[in-house]
Parts: structure tokens; sequence; C-alpha cells
């Protein structure tokens, strides 16, 4: 069998991203298999219609119910780790399984990991300027512009994410 290895880099603000390569690269006759540190790793097969969904394995292990009922309709499960990756041809997906795929429910997914991260990072800005009060370093503002670049594109990728998914606050 012919295997074949890519580096493509997504964040969490990226997943839906991460779903449509995954997508694509079945529809060019790739089959995901795995991925570590950024490389993704495929098997050769017949070009098909698969969809990719990816989920926070902390998100379904809160609900394992919602796992199981992935397996009964015929989601395969292909990895799990701080992600869970399912996949179904479109061909099978029936129309009582869009419940699985609302835009609600991938959005409440996202503000938990959104959260988790702007916090850590906030953190992580906290510590920084501790460390550098006293002495301003060159150190110091490569740090403090790298966390803005990071805060900044989370919040990117919060306002995108919520247009794409068009969740109205109540």
């Amino acid at each position: 069998m012919i295997n074949k290895k890519q580096f493509r880099i997504f964040t969490i603000v990226d997943l839906d991203k991460e779903e449509e390569y995954l997508h694509e690269m079945h529809l060019k006759g790739w089959r995901y298999r795995t991925s570590r540190f950024g490389f993704f790793y495929f098997d050769q097969c017949q070009p098909d219609d698969v969809i990719y969904h990816i989920y926070d394995s902390r998100f379904l292990k809160k609900y394992k119910h919602e796992l199981q009922d992935f397996r009964n309709s015929g989601w395969e499960l292909i990895e799990t780790g701080f992600c869970s990756i399912l996949r179904k041809p479109t061909s099978d997906i029936l129309s009582e399984e869009k419940v699985y795929m609302s835009k609600d429910l991938r959005w409440e997914v996202m503000q938990s990991r959104l959260r988790s991260c702007i916090a850590t990072f906030s953190g992580g800005l906290v510590v920084c300027m501790s460390l550098y009060r006293e002495n301003l370093s060159q150190s110091f503002f490569i740090i403090f512009v790298l966390y803005t670049y990071l805060i900044s594109y989370l919040i990117y990728g919060f306002f995108r994410l919520k247009r794409k998914y068009q969740v109205d606050e109540k």
C-alpha cells in the first residue's frame, strides 16, 4: 500500500479548515490514518466523498452517549487523543444525522476550547510581564509581540467562527 506524509499546521480555531483538508485529501484518493506534530499520514485509496468531523475528546468523554450515537449510526472513529476524528461517506449520511453536525453544538465546543486557550495565554502573559517588570529587555518585547499575535489570532478566529456558525447570542 502506498503511504503519504504531509506537513500542515492547524490551530484550535482552524478545526473546520482541518476537516476540509481531510475531506479534500480523501477526494484525491488519500485516506487519513493519523497525525503527529503537524505531520498527516495518509494511505492511498479510491477517491470518495467522505465527511470528516473533529470533536474535542473532553466533550465526547463528558457526553459518552454522543460517541455511542455516532458509532451506532455508522461513523468510523479513526483517532482519539486531544481530538476525536470521525469519518463517514456522504452517501451514508441520513437526514437525522444533521443533528450531530449542528452548528450550535460545534459552537459550544469551540467556545469551551477558546476560553481555555485565552485563559492559558493570558496567564502566560501575566507571568511574562511579572518576570520582566524590572528590566524591559529585548526578549520581553519579542515574547510580548508573540503573545499579542497569538491572542489576536484567537480573537480573529473567534469572530470568524461565530460568523461561520451564525450564532446569535440570546
